[in-house]
């Protein structure tokens, strides 16, 4: 239930400025870890790791667009199917953000299981749209020398991608101090 009080104090004020800059950020980031991708060949998917860190931090709403952008990125720099890796990555996200909000700790350990989990879903769901649907010749082929290989080289990126995201989100997630902010910070 929201107290109306007519205005805000400072500190909801700095609270929200913090928020809008770490989404920014967050925003950028995502962008700036989807252009490696757009090299070609077998590449790490370095989006996948980019949206885990992100929804470790965010609230459910801003992980479905983090998923909806992300997903976009992924199609346009794979070529795959328009829209596919987009619902995938919403779905994946919001779960994530529930998750971390609810059940897990924001750790490195888990960070990682979760992005392993979420880049070999990624991989499978690829597999089962393009090679299995279709019954394409060289299905085990696709599947060891592309899709495997790609998984593995994300795991080993999502270490980068987490050390590099953690100074933002320490950065810009501070502990409230006042009773009216906190309830502000519950609400965003």
């Amino acid at each position: 239930m929201k107290i109306n009080r007519g205005s805000q104090t400072g500190t909801e004020k700095k609270l929200r400025r913090m928020n809008f800059r770490r989404r920014i950020l967050s925003i950028l980031f995502l962008f700036i870890c989807a252009v490696p991708m757009f090299g070609g060949g077998v590449q790490a998917i370095w989006v996948i790791p980019a949206a885990v860190c992100i929804c470790m931090y965010e609230e459910e709403y801003f992980s479905m667009l983090i998923g909806v952008l992300g997903g976009w990125l992924i199609d346009f720099a794979c070529g795959s199917i328009f829209c596919a890796n987009a619902i995938y990555l919403v779905c994946f996200c919001t779960f994530l953000s529930l998750l971390f909000r609810n059940l897990l700790r924001r750790t490195f350990l888990n960070f990682l299981a979760v992005t392993m989990i979420g880049t070999f879903l990624r991989a499978i769901l690829s597999y089962l749209l393009t090679q299995v649907l279709f019954q394409n010749e060289g299905r085990s082929y696709i599947w060891s020398q592309i899709h495997l290989p790609s998984s593995v080289l994300t795991i080993f990126a999502a270490i980068l991608v987490y050390l590099l995201y953690l100074p933002i989100a320490r950065f810009l997630t501070r502990r409230v101090k006042s009773m009216d902010a906190a309830a502000i910070h519950r609400e965003t």
